[in-house]
């Protein structure tokens, strides 16, 4: 019996120690097992460096979001100033703390329309033309503040441009009717009576125009 221990005592000692951890707890394959080990140092600091990007991505996520929320509450209270110069120096402030937001494009609009109503129709055009540019055409915006840059053009008397913008104006879906008798009024206005006929007829061609806004254009095409 004492033989026999001490062949598997020496059996034991001979015998190379077999790693048995968490890993060949997993059933991982003994090539993947020897990978990780060999590799161990190199994971560690990949795992490292994609949760800590994971953690940045998140904080800077929440950090957009305040500033946004933040933007938004600014842009609000300014536009709710019954003064126009403290409705101004608000918006200012939204667009040196907050530029980067979507309140801040509405801001610029803000100060295009407090320039238009001081009847500053250069400074107005100015700002319409920074945002407008900046907008693609399919923004929901850029219609918007195409009829704005019309309306400053036309109010400056700067007709020619203004025609110009009205006719942009008429290629986007939805404004065609606006665009069409704003031309028209202007035709009028040059006694370009042809061509604002034309305009006219365009507004009493188009479905989206209401009943009541054709009969007045009907009556105004029947005294030209």
């Amino acid at each position: 019996m004492s033989e026999q221990n001490t062949y598997f005592q020496q059996e034991i000692l001979n015998k190379p120690l077999q790693k048995h951890g968490l890993l060949e707890e997993l059933n991982l394959p003994p090539k993947a097992i020897q990978f990780i080990r060999r590799n161990k140092r190199n994971i560690i600091i990949g795992l490292l460096c994609s949760a800590l990007a994971i953690l940045g991505w998140s904080s800077f996520s929440y950090y957009l979001a305040r500033q946004d929320d933040r933007a938004a509450a600014l842009l609000s209270e300014a536009v709710g100033q019954g003064a126009a110069e403290q409705r101004k120096v608000l918006l200012q402030k939204v667009l040196a703390d907050y530029g980067r937001t979507g309140s801040a494009k509405w801001a610029k609009i803000e100060m295009g329309h407090l320039a238009f109503d001081a009847q500053q129709y250069d400074e107005a055009i100015k700002v319409y033309l920074g945002v407008r540019d900046d907008l693609v055409k399919a923004s929901p915006v850029f219609p918007l503040v195409q009829l704005n840059l019309a309306q400053a053009y036309e109010n400056k008397k700067a007709l020619s441009e203004a025609l110009a913008a009205y006719q942009r104006l008429a290629e986007i879906k939805g404004f065609a009717g606006d665009a069409y008798l704003a031309m028209g009024r202007i035709h009028e206005l040059r006694k370009a009576v042809p061509q604002a006929k034309e305009m006219y007829g365009k507004v009493l061609a188009d479905e989206g125009v209401s009943p009541e806004v054709k009969d007045k254009v009907q009556a105004k095409l029947e005294r030209l």
